[in-house]
């Protein structure tokens, strides 16, 4: 079993304690925000400033990644988004708050390029598609325990003490990091003199192989936050009349299904390759959400979300399964970079146009934008050859 591997249990836990922390966070940061008697839009200015500062520092994460390493690189990320979200919670004045929350943004582009960076180096290629099932698994997991969590510490405590909470968490998985996960190995000190981050840089971008797999991550996480994060709730509450309970019970349906078919479809593309894989659960996605805007009523609709759930969570281990096949080892950090960097520029544009194309042409055509990026995606599978090699 890959979950042997005790530094991978670690990942595993950090992973889902970090998430836990994040969902604990999430839903109380809006009514945070309008506690300093800001408007409605300038509330969302608070949630969307930390998004734009991890987009704005992937490219620079990466570099860092690989000349400090994953281990000093992981804890001094944690600690700084530690420090941010203490932060946010004194600000004495709203704009303050915007500042605190949206340096935590870097702190987090710098995390998860250590963390994934340390994935490709421990994990072998024939079982990188299993460890993302199992790291994507940990990562919902820990959103979806964060949320209720989050709600009752708030209630309990008030408003800024799930960033505490936050706080104290990422401070602790910084100690657990330090004493049970050692640095992998890395290249000769000799080779790291030869190549400087400005080339190791230029060395990814050249890399045909993974700017593909970046456009593949930039479709998937578009489709993700078009479709879950907008879209989703706007059709249940608008033209199906649902119910903000409801809506939370659709999607807990589509993360379970998600979650069930995540680390099958990993075995799959460790067993078969990636490409079939790819291939078939891209197709699978495309045709299932085009079909989301279809439906009549609340069954037909929560049948279909448990459907999106199985093609999303198929799909969803195959970028950075081929991400692992293709950067390379002294530049993992850089490759890791470029790939979350295209990810996150999908999940800042993804919303904005799903949102211009609803008030235009409606929900059916808005579901269809949703996942455009993955049929261009689909059609370059079709012509890219398998990733994986097999020893």
């Amino acid at each position: 079993m890959i979950i042997r591997d005790p530094a991978l249990r670690v990942i595993m836990l950090v992973v889902f304690v970090i998430m836990l922390g994040f969902g604990i966070v999430a839903p109380i940061l809006p009514l945070f925000a309008r506690s300093f008697g800001v408007s409605y839009g300038a509330a969302g200015l608070l949630i969307s400033a930390f998004a734009f500062t991890r987009l704005a520092f992937d490219l620079f994460a990466g570099p860092v990644v690989d000349r400090w390493g994953e281990q000093r690189s992981s804890i001094a990320a944690l600690l700084f988004v530690a420090g941010s979200s203490a932060l946010t919670a004194v600000a004495p004045n709203y704009p303050l708050a915007v500042i605190f929350r949206a340096a935590g943004g870097a702190g987090s582009a710098l995390l998860f390029a250590a963390l994934y960076s340390y994935l490709l180096k421990i994990v072998p290629a024939e079982r990188m598609a299993r460890a993302s099932g199992l790291f994507y698994g940990a990562f919902n997991v820990g959103i979806i325990v964060g949320g209720p969590l989050g709600g009752a510490i708030a209630g309990q405590f008030g408003l800024r003490a799930p960033l505490y909470f936050y706080a104290g968490v990422l401070v602790v998985s910084a100690v657990v990091f330090r004493r049970f996960v050692p640095d992998p190995p890395r290249a000769a000190p000799a080779e790291l003199r030869e190549t400087t981050s400005r080339e190791r840089f230029i060395s990814v971008l050249k890399n045909q192989a993974i700017l593909r797999v970046a456009i593949l991550n930039f479709a998937y996480l578009w489709m993700i936050v078009a479709v879950y994060d907008t879209l989703m709730p706007l059709f249940a509450r608008y033209r199906l009349g649902m119910s903000p309970e409801t809506i939370g019970a659709v999607l807990a349906v589509a993360l379970v299904t998600e979650m069930v078919v995540m680390y099958p479809a990993g075995a799959l593309a460790d067993r078969l390759g990636r490409k079939p894989v790819a291939i078939s659960t891209f197709a699978w996605l495309v045709v299932i959400i085009s079909l989301i805007g279809f439906s009549p009523n609340r069954a037909i609709f929560f049948l279909v979300m448990g459907a999106v759930g199985t093609a999303t969570g198929s799909s969803a281990v195959i970028p950075t399964a081929m991400l692992g096949d293709v950067a390379a080892e002294g530049s993992s950090g850089t490759a890791v970079g470029v790939f979350r960097f295209a990810g996150d520029l999908g999940m800042t544009i993804g919303p904005l146009a799903v949102g211009l194309t609803t008030n235009a042409l409606g929900f059916k055509a808005a579901f269809m934008i949703a996942v455009l990026p993955c049929f261009l995606a689909l059609l370059d599978l079709l012509r890219m050859r398998e990733t994986l090699k097999r020893a």
